[in-house]
């Protein structure tokens, strides 16, 4: 059985992780074509088994549910009723499992799903993105693809309770940064992660997290974080990203983590592609995350 099968066979109730697709770039800044990202995602799962040698871990022991693709955006005239969709969805996701995976789709839709899981559990909630952006741009032009952390900082989410991993020299305005330092949002660069370590660096984003009051996580995959000649499908990808290596074990520590209740993977235009380097770089951070859910401890999160 490889990965394609084992995700569109896959029907526990309660399964340990729900797939949701939200096919939208209405929102995008840089055109875009992310609604084609989802189902893109599922068919290059094919090229995978469910073996992860490195973790001993087969997927096929691991509950899975595809709830295939929310309404899209493409024929809106903007990305605000789909993000309306995209939230209730989740919400409704969330009741069927222990964790949500949303495939995007551009990275708007990390403001709605967020609110839906929360919408969902309740509690303290924190984010964690890996992303080369800020993602705080003011809010003049509505919602956009990049600004979902300032929407969600806006909306009563404290900025200590966001930590961003892999911010790239290059990739915000100095306002954007600034706005970011004055919220108390904890940021590490790229050389950061350089100097110290993914594994390292994601330990102390989670303990600051942890010690701000988040009992549960939610986690932003902004595939544009990795260096672009391993995401040339990202329209705001640039060089001297993360290395895909590093992204994989990045999302597989998270999937560990009990705290971590929600994960999207955003930023990908599938029609952009070459070679479907980025694509398939997006099924197996998909994966990963899965085979660090599988094994995590039997209790639930806090």
């Amino acid at each position: 059985m490889n990965a394609q099968e084992w995700l569109a066979h896959g029907n526990g109730v309660p399964a340990d992780v729900v797939v949701l697709g939200a096919p939208i770039s209405k929102a995008s800044i840089s055109p875009s074509n992310a609604w084609s990202t989802p189902p893109a995602v599922r068919a290059a799962l094919a090229r995978f088994p469910t073996w992860d040698a490195e973790h001993d871990t087969d997927l096929g022991d691991l509950t899975v549910r595809d709830l295939g693709d929310v309404e899209g955006d493409r024929d809106d005239p903007d990305a605000r009723d789909a993000h309306a969709r995209i939230q209730a969805a989740v919400t409704e996701a969330a009741r069927r499992g222990r964790c949500v995976a949303v495939i995007g789709g551009d990275n708007s839709l990390t403001r709605p799903a967020m609110h839906g899981l929360v919408a969902a559990h309740g509690g303290d909630w924190g984010l964690l993105t890996l992303d080369a952006h800020h993602d705080c741009r003011p809010l003049d032009g509505g919602p956009r693809n990049g600004t979902p952390v300032r929407e969600l900082i806006e909306a009563g989410l404290p900025g200590e309770r966001v930590a961003q991993v892999g911010i790239h020299p290059f990739g915000n305005a100095r306002e954007q940064a600034e706005w970011a330092h004055a919220r108390h949002v904890h940021v590490y660069p790229v050389a950061q992660v350089r100097k110290a370590g993914i594994d390292t660096t994601l330990a102390t984003a989670l303990s600051a997290l942890v010690r701000s009051g988040a009992s549960r996580i939610y986690v932003d995959v902004d595939v544009d974080v990795v260096d672009r000649a391993f995401a040339p499908a990202c329209p705001a990808s640039m060089p001297g990203g993360l290395l895909p290596a590093e992204l994989l074990r990045a999302v597989h520590t998270l999937g560990r983590n009990p705290r971590v209740a929600g994960i999207d993977i955003t930023e990908v235009d599938a029609e952009a592609d070459v070679a479907g380097v980025t694509v398939r770089l997006a099924a197996a951070a998909l994966l990963a995350f899965c085979s660090g859910v599988a094994g995590r401890p039997k209790s639930r999160p806090l």
